[in-house]
């Protein structure tokens, strides 16, 4: 079992020199096919790409689309933005204002990585996903998606395509500071031929076991529950302890959850509360109540001990 000691937030893929390489999105398992983690992420059409600028560079990252014209993504991928733009369904939409969790401070551990964005113009051809709003995350078995690079688990990520994929993991951990709520669930990237690489809960891979990597920031993990996918966490940093941070086996990943923030969404989708858009004070979306993808507790899903945390080392996004 690998212990992890470093942190790094998936803080949207830099672009200094525009889209250079081509792969697919998130790590996969050596011995499945690409094509099957693609076709796994035509199936979450919410899940958009983003691109960005800063006041020193670009970036692209992923959100997911929660209503009509909100976006939900990681808090590290709009906090220092100057421009956002969202590409879903073949159409891009420009941002008009948008705001990272007010508690955000950039310590990805604190488990506050979450934003919203509000889009210029509704989407009207992709529906918005379902939010999860219980608290049993726990050993269940996630689909997590996004549009960072890609690799396999023997090399790590190394290319970029900016296409979707979409692979599966099991929620091992839940993680929390003193005196907060368990506001991040972490899994692990096993391998299939080394259970030595596992870091908590079972050793033996999914079928498409996956781990997120830069551009993945934003995206989503999904659950299903009784044959709907609800979003339940957003995808926010990966760990190691191997000395790279490149979404290999034995790494794993973090995800900040959703059913936590559940309220703070509401709030600011339905009356532009939380304060803060572009760090301006309060944002100037205030408008009618949207519709968004809230749905009730579901049945228990199984628990698994949480464990190995103890060695889990802080470190601020950069």
């Amino acid at each position: 079992m690998r212990a992890i000691g470093h942190i790094v937030g998936l803080a949207a893929l830099g672009l200094l020199t525009g889209f250079v390489s081509f792969a697919s999105a998130g790590t996969i398992r050596h011995d499945r096919e690409d094509q099957a983690y693609l076709d796994l992420g035509a199936q979450f059409a919410s899940v958009g790409f983003i691109t960005g600028s800063t006041a020193s560079s670009g970036f692209a990252a992923s959100g997911i689309l929660i209503a009509d014209d909100w976006v939900l993504t990681a808090a590290h991928v709009v906090d220092d933005a100057t421009s956002l733009n969202f590409t879903i369904g073949g159409t891009t939409y420009s941002a008009a204002d948008w705001q990272a969790y007010p508690k955000w401070t950039g310590d990805l551990w604190a488990g506050y990585d979450i934003g919203l964005i509000n889009l210029s113009s509704p989407v009207e051809s992709i529906a918005p996903a379902q939010r999860y709003t219980g608290r049993k995350e726990l050993g269940a078995e996630a689909t997590i998606v996004g549009y960072g690079m890609t690799g396999t688990g023997e090399r790590g990520a190394e290319l970029f395509d900016g296409q979707r994929r979409a692979g599966e993991n099991v929620i091992d951990a839940l993680y929390k500071e003193a005196r907060k709520s368990q506001y991040l669930l972490l899994c692990d990237f096993d391998n299939p031929d080394d259970p030595d690489d596992n870091v908590f809960g079972s050793a033996e891979p999914l079928d498409l076991e996956f781990l997120i990597a830069p551009g993945d920031s934003g995206g989503g993990l999904f659950l299903d529950i009784r044959g709907t996918l609800l979003l339940a966490g957003v995808n926010s940093f990966i760990g190691w302890n191997d000395g790279a941070g490149d979404s290999d086996y034995g790494d794993i990943s973090g995800h900040t959850r959703v059913s936590v923030f559940n309220g703070w969404i509401d709030d600011v989708i339905g009356s532009g509360g939380g304060g803060g858009g572009k760090g301006k004070g309060k944002p100037p979306w205030a408008g009618p109540k949207k519709s968004s993808g809230v749905v009730p507790e579901p049945a228990t899903l199984g628990l698994l001990a949480v464990g190995g945390l103890a060695l889990l080392r802080r470190r601020r996004a950069i």
